[in-house]
């Protein structure tokens, strides 16, 4: 049987719709509203509508033998000469429903309830909508990849309330501006005797009846239930594919392919999918009435197509094509503890049914940013590794998880093991308690993990995604990108602190200039200004070179601050120059790449002493905080603070790490420290430890650029060890790096694919006298400083007319040259000792 019926009104129609809707497009014919089918009475390309004055009425035949459960009209209140506010409550209109055995229902059709009149622009009746029926139009999504720069925005609400997209609809979606009718549907009271007539009369206002559609089904033909997880196998489904899951009576959200899911079995499995996952399902999250038709579709050819109420049905088989995975779930309170403190953690979490589809906690994201890039847009609170989505929680969160086995994963940094577990929800399940074990209590032995180098965060949105992810500091830098300026408002000139005071996050800044290098300040009481110098894409566009990196670094320096040279060795200009005049304080490498390890031994082996920092250069939602972190051992006899944390970086007891977790002694010092031996030299014992919650598969001990000792494990080894005795005849430096291993297991999941790996600072040697450098390093970076110079009296862009007053206040040249000339006669001063 028919479930809908549309009935012809071309021998009732009166009036003609002429309404000026911006962006409603006029009913012509036969159309589907809501996937309701309606037959508009048309005369040469106009509408005809039955218009009804107060006192006036039309009597409609319904000439079907079934009996009709619904009735819905395409009405409106008629507003000819322009909007109109509802007069609530008023009863516009009154139907009559006459049923075959000469009974009758009426119903008032009052205004704000059953009807309205239409929506004509941008504000107007935003929130006046009546309470019984809806737009003609059906909500839907904005265009996923395109659109105006000024939707940017709004496209992330992944939502378009009916009629609401307004202006740029052609860009944004499938969704209009404004609507010509309302719908409401009248419910049979009587669905047992068959309606024979609807009598239409006007009561206190004109109304306008554009359409009617007879109900069959047993159903409300507006009244969706809430979304449920479908999902369709597309076993093989091209890249480029345009494919969607869609309903007519109801609404979908965007189509998600779903990643194959090894659970269990992939030791890095909380901290991103593996990249060679393959697609071999999607889903959507579907609203729809039990008649409503589902379609998986693919470049318009339909795939996959069944009734909303078989796919609701208990019966469906498990493995049909296209089906509904949730039957049932519970809004469930979840909490996070320490295992052996019954302490409350911040962490970082996943839920999903075991096909894929994320049930994340209320509040946030399935897919952040709809899994597209999030460079500045959409940073915070969550963390997308691959195609998976995590959120950041303070102790506990709440939210909807189906019924049934519910995968859920949970890390929190690099010292506790990671959850990568199953658990059932069932019909009482209302709470969940995990509990995280503590493998490595890194604080007990004076070291305490920062981050050098974040971007785009708020403030207390640092502090969260730091507790989160086991972090004790988090450097929070403002910065330039040509016209846009970020974190401007989180700058305070001082540290901000967890209540429990375990965690410090510092606002300070990233000075920027694209061919001399960046430096990140920190520390800073006030703002080093400018931030950025010397055109695209650090600064503004055609600026000229208005600072060295020297001077902002002497800038910082006098307010106490901590001068990081980021993502060494890239940028490789003025850095050659700070290092040379002592001017960096560390180094700081984001992706722990060779390039990095090589370019820092030719200056350990140049003579200058270089402590390493880690960070992430965190400027998107697909980085974790911390991913790539400096662990710091304070000074003996220090508290935790910023400024301890700052003063053992710059004493180099540290190590960088995006993972292991590293020890390194030599003769009993440590990492940071001076090994002195006699004239002639002498040998030493070298002790190198490991530990990790991921596979490791080589630990190495370098000295002068060379492995002088090593051991490695062929399957991978959460903890590996070596002690050597080696012999020193002339002063050097030893670190200690982790490395290597399979492809799937050496690089973390995040969008710059960073090793997992470590590296430590030197420890120093001795023999009798201080160790003097390579010469030919020496030169080398003479060359880097040579390379520098040219580029600022060769090529950059600077003012010298007297017009132009800078902010050093001195004759420009000379100021600009300055650094250079100071870094040559240090390196000199190097090659002559």
């Amino acid at each position: 049987m028919r479930d809908y019926q549309a009935i012809d009104l071309q021998h009732f129609t009166n009036g003609y719709d002429e309404l000026a809707i911006p962006g409603a497009e006029f009913r012509l014919g036969r159309v589907a509203l809501r996937g309701l089918p309606f037959l508009f009475d048309e005369d040469g390309g106009r509408t005809r509508v039955v218009h009804l004055v107060p006192g006036q009425r039309t009597t409609i035949p319904i000439d079907v033998r079934d009996s009709c459960r619904t009735i819905t009209f395409a009405h409106r209140v008629s507003s000819a000469a322009g909007p109109t506010l509802s007069v609530l409550g008023r009863e516009v209109a009154s139907y009559l429903f006459k049923y075959s055995d000469g009974e009758t229902s009426r119903v008032g059709v009052r205004d704000g309830f059953e009807i309205a009149a239409p929506w004509y622009g941008e504000d107007d009746h935003w929130g006046l909508r009546p309470s019984l029926a809806l737009p003609d139009q059906r909500d839907g999504l904005p265009s996923r990849t395109h659109g105006a720069f000024a939707d940017a925005g709004r496209r992330q609400t992944e939502v378009v309330e009916a009629g609401m997209w307004h202006e740029r609809c052609g860009e944004m979606g499938q969704i209009t501006s404004g609507w010509r009718f309302y719908l409401w549907s009248w419910i049979n009271p009587s669905p047992e005797q068959r309606v024979v007539a609807v009598e239409l009369l006007g009561e206190d206002a004109a109304i306008d009846v554009g359409g009617v559609c007879l109900g069959f089904a047993s159903e409300h033909p507006l009244r969706t239930e809430p979304a449920r997880v479908v999902v369709a196998d597309v076993p093989s489904m091209p890249a480029a594919t345009d494919l969607l899951i869609d309903v007519d009576r109801g609404s979908a959200g965007y189509t998600t392919p779903l990643l194959e899911q090894q659970t269990g079995t992939d030791p890095l499995g909380t901290w991103g999918d593996t990249p060679d996952a393959v697609f071999t399902r999607v889903y959507a999250r579907v609203s729809a009435i039990p008649s409503a038709s589902v379609r998986v579709v693919a470049d318009g050819q339909v795939l996959h197509e069944a009734r909303w109420r078989d796919l609701r049905s208990a019966a469906l088989p498990k493995d049909a094509p296209l089906r509904v995975t949730e039957h049932g779930r519970n809004w469930v309170r979840t909490r996070f503890v320490d295992d052996a403190t019954n302490e409350m953690l911040a962490c970082r979490v996943h839920f999903s049914s075991l096909e894929g589809v994320p049930f994340q906690p209320y509040g946030h994201h399935q897919h952040v940013n709809g899994n597209l890039g999030s460079w500045h847009s959409d940073v915070g609170g969550d963390v997308r590794l691959g195609r998976t989505t995590y959120a950041y929680v303070n102790r506990c969160c709440e939210g909807w998880l189906p019924r049934g086995p519910v995968r859920v994963q949970v890390a929190r940094g690099f010292e506790y093991q990671p959850i990568d577990d199953t658990v059932t929800i069932d019909e009482d399940t209302r709470t969940l308690t995990f509990r995280l074990k503590r493998l490595y209590h890194l604080e007990n032995e004076g070291w305490y993990s920062g981050d050098t180098h974040v971007h785009f965060l708020s403030s207390l949105g640092g502090l969260l995604e730091a507790a989160a992810e086991g972090l004790s500091v988090v450097n929070l830098l403002q910065s330039q990108w040509g016209s846009l300026f970020t974190n401007t408002e989180d700058f305070l000139g001082r540290p901000l602190t967890s209540e429990d005071g375990k965690i410090v996050l510092y606002a300070s800044q990233e000075n920027r200039q694209h061919f001399l290098g960046h430096l990140s300040l920190l520390g800073l009481r006030e703002p080093v200004m400018p931030w950025c110098s010397d055109g695209p894409s650090e600064a503004e566009m055609g600026g000229g070179l208005e600072a060295t990196l020297s001077d902002w670094a002497d800038r910082c320096h006098v307010q106490g601050g901590t001068v990081v040279v980021p993502h060494f060795p890239l940028p490789n200009a003025e850095l050659a120059a700070l290092i040379a005049t002592g001017r960096a304080d560390a180094l700081e490498v984001a992706l722990l790449p060779e390039i990095a390890y090589q370019e820092y031994y030719r200056y350990l082996n140049a003579g200058f002493c270089l402590p390493l920092a880690g960070g992430t250069d965190k400027m998107s939602s697909d980085v974790p905080v911390g991913l790539s972190r400096t662990y710091v051992q304070l000074n003996p006899g220090h508290e935790f603070s910023f400024i301890s944390w700052c003063d053992a970086l710059k004493a180099g007891r540290t190590f960088v790490s995006s993972g292991p977790l590293v020890d390194l002694d030599v003769d009993g010092i440590g990492i940071g420290g001076e090994v002195m031996l006699p004239d002639g030299g002498g040998s030493v014992t070298i002790s190198a430890r490991v530990r990790s919650i991921f596979p490791v598969f080589n630990l190495e001990v370098i000295s002068r650029g060379r492995v002088i000792a090593a051991t490695h494990s062929a399957v991978g080894s959460h903890e590996l060890h070596l002690v050597e005795d080696c012999r020193f005849d002339d002063g050097g430096w030893i670190c200690v790096r982790v490395g290597g291993g399979p492809r799937y297991l050496t690089h973390h999941r995040d969008e710059w694919r960073r090793d997992i790996a470590a590296h430590s600072s030197p420890i120093y040697v001795t023999c009798g006298s201080r160790y003097g450098g390579d010469k030919a390093e020496i030169r080398y970076i003479m060359e880097l400083v040579e390379r520098s110079k040219s580029y600022v009296t060769g090529l950059a862009s600077w003012d010298i007319d007297p017009d132009v007053v800078h902010h050093h206040g001195g004759e420009h040249r000379e100021y600009l040259e300055r650094p250079f000339e100071e870094a040559r006669l240090a390196l000199m001063r190097r090659l002559r000792t």
